[in-house]
């Protein structure tokens, strides 16, 4: 336990010095203020109808709940690459502390991150957009409790392993790092199709391959913002999203330790 204590000492002194993970702390004020300010006013001044609007601020929502757990994932991932090519992940191997141990360090640093972050940006927006996103008299956000924003951010946030370790796994330096992180970033927008009315039959469950559908989903559908008789329960949105989320990630890291040792 030592160790670890020591590595989160560590982490802490760089966070002022690490621009990276500085961002990374800073960014959810950004989105809250982006959400809760600006969004509003484009839609109101751009929607031709009502319902346009109530569909775009669904589309809103989607992409602020599945961009925390993305832009964290992309800070860890690219930290692993920095280590691998600076070679201290093979110093680490002969340590105490071990690869896997220092992995599931970096692993639930990330994770706290992660959740921290989709939490606020969700109910940062909720608190100070007022009666923004209100259409037909009531207010979207409404709809979202504490309780259920808080249990999204925490399965939401098991994404940021999965990415974090395939970024590191396939990229070979930043460059191709960054490619790939621009690539993915799709992965943010791609499940803003399920607000489509072609979608929300069985056809939704084509989006299951993405771990953030499962918890988005439940959010969504215990708001009663997507319902269907093709949905299933929100806990069952839930729990899938867990045992997909971890099966994902230890994939991931067989793969991550696998390129690590060649």
């Amino acid at each position: 336990m030592y160790k670890y204590l020591e590595m989160l000492k560590y982490e802490l002194k760089n966070i002022i010095r690490d621009k990276m993970t500085l961002m990374m702390l800073l960014y959810p004020l950004l989105i809250i203020s982006i959400g809760s300010y600006i969004l509003p006013t484009l839609i109101d001044n751009y929607g031709e109808t009502e319902s346009g609007q109530e569909m775009a601020t669904l589309i809103i929502i989607i992409i602020l709940a599945n961009i925390g757990p993305f832009i964290t994932a992309a800070m860890l991932g690219f930290n692993l690459i920095d280590h691998r090519d600076e070679n201290t992940l093979d110093t680490i191997r002969v340590t105490p502390l071990s690869l896997k141990g220092y992995v599931l360090f970096k692993t639930i640093y990330a994770y706290i991150i992660s959740a921290n972050a989709s939490f606020w940006a969700l109910y940062g927006v909720k608190l100070l957009s007022g009666d923004n996103y209100t259409f037909y008299g009531i207010n979207l956000w409404d709809q979202f409790t504490l309780g259920n924003i808080l249990i999204f951010a925490l399965v939401a946030a098991l994404f940021t392993p999965v990415f974090a370790m395939l970024l590191a796994s396939l990229s070979k330096n930043k460059i191709e790092g960054f490619a790939y992180m621009k690539t993915t970033g799709m992965l943010t927008i791609l499940p803003a199709v399920l607000v489509l009315d072609t979608m929300q039959d069985y056809k939704q469950y084509f989006m299951g391959f993405l771990p953030t559908f499962w918890p988005m989903k439940g959010l969504l559908s215990q708001a009663e913002l997507l319902v269907h008789a093709h949905n299933i329960s929100y806990g069952a949105y839930m729990l899938i999203g867990i045992v997909y989320a971890l099966f994902l990630t230890i994939l991931a890291f067989r793969w991550f330790d696998h390129k690590v040792q060649t």
